[in-house]
């Protein structure tokens, strides 16, 4: 509903986050968000988390890193959406921004 309501799109892609040519057919650099979705049955939910943490990362310093010649500052972040399992995990993300929730 909200992407009818704002006519946004919305494109579905699997692939590797750390894979150049993955992040180049998704047009990252260009997107104003990005979602990452965890797999909700991984028998380790904690490791599941981490990775989705340092893949939220490596894809905010991939968008920085490709528009830092630009002269929109709006261009050097990007809105992620990261589904994690633990509740305490969004503590540590945050942490790793040197933020604290909802600063980001």
């Amino acid at each position: 509903m909200f992407f009818q309501k704002n006519r946004l799109s919305l494109t579905y892609l699997a692939g590797d986050p750390f894979e150049d040519a993955d992040l180049d057919r998704a047009m990252l650099q260009q997107a104003e968000s990005c979602i990452v979705l965890t797999n909700k049955n991984s028998k380790n939910s904690a490791e599941e988390d981490y990775r989705n943490i340092l893949t939220a990362l490596s894809l905010k310093k991939f968008v920085y890193t490709m528009n830092k010649s630009s002269k929109e500052e709006s261009r050097f972040n990007i809105k992620l959406c990261i589904q994690l399992i633990k509740p305490e995990s969004k503590t540590l993300y945050f942490k790793s921004l040197n933020l604290s929730p909802g600063q980001d």
